[in-house]
């Protein structure tokens, strides 16, 4: 694995100071806490880092590492794909807040009565909406939605690394997975926390 020029400073600064708490790395590296956390928690989970609670950060050694990050990198999402969380294009705002919180994910994938992909609605969208509106019961998902082709979407066969750069582009914790020869049939989603799953698993 070839580590980024921050996490080979925070590793050295690490081996010549152990441990370290996060506040303090990130105020050496004039930077915030929420910037550098994909770094630790990418140290941490190949053993190059120990997160020691109420502690810091201290450094383990670099040959704890023997994973094959480029083909770590290169797998295909289909491999660790979910099950897309669905709503009607015709289902009201409150029935959308409700499966929003019942099914706990970020984002719905909004399906006209075919099943096809027509929109997506965000937790932010919802409570945007359920602010401004007086009567969730009469609103509809397809008022409030991010409509097609507005939505970023994924095929299967892309690669972890091309999935979380746009996760990261887009600053959004999840994508529609689609049909390559169809982009209006959903076949799965990929989030943020499932690709760090993943990494964990490998590691």
């Amino acid at each position: 694995m070839e580590l980024t020029e921050r996490q080979q400073t925070i590793i050295k600064m690490l081996k010549e100071t152990s441990p370290m708490t996060g506040e303090t790395i990130a105020t050496r590296l004039n930077l915030s806490v929420p910037t550098i956390r994909g770094d630790l928690r990418l140290l941490t989970a190949v053993e190059i880092l120990d997160a020691r609670p109420k502690v810091g950060y201290v450094y383990r050694g670099e040959q704890q590492v023997g994973l094959n990050y480029g083909e770590l990198y290169e797998k295909q999402i289909a491999d660790i794909m979910q099950t897309p969380v669905t709503i009607r294009d015709n289902a009201t705002l409150a029935e959308a807040v409700s499966k929003l919180f019942l099914d706990d994910v970020g984002s719905l994938y909004v399906v006209d009565q075919d099943g096809k992909l027509v929109g997506l609605m965000s937790r932010k969208d919802l409570l945007r909406a359920s602010f401004n509106n007086n009567n969730a019961e009469s609103m509809l998902v397809s008022v409030i939605m991010t409509r097609m082709p507005n939505i970023v979407t994924v095929t299967a066969d892309m690669t972890l690394v091309s999935v979380g750069k746009l996760l990261l582009k887009h600053m959004v914790d999840s994508l529609p997975i689609v049909d390559k020869q169809d982009s209006s049939k959903l076949v799965g989603r990929i989030t943020k926390n499932r690709i760090f799953q993943y990494f964990i698993e490998q590691g």
